[in-house]
């Protein structure tokens, strides 16, 4: 069976395997956590900015 290919851009490559592998250690960190998850731990792993909420 022939594998079929797709061509994108490597900076877009770069970038899809930059976040698989946030995802990853994201996913590591979860499952070791055993109570809850920070917010701020959320976005340090998957790489952005936490917007403070107003309580």
């Amino acid at each position: 069976m022939e594998e079929k290919m797709i061509t994108i851009p490597v900076e877009e490559y770069k970038k899809l395997l930059e976040a698989n592998v946030r995802i990853s250690a994201f996913a590591d960190f979860v499952n070791r956590e055993k109570y809850h998850v920070d917010r701020e731990d959320c976005g340090k792993y998957l790489g952005f900015d936490v917007i403070k909420v107003e309580d």
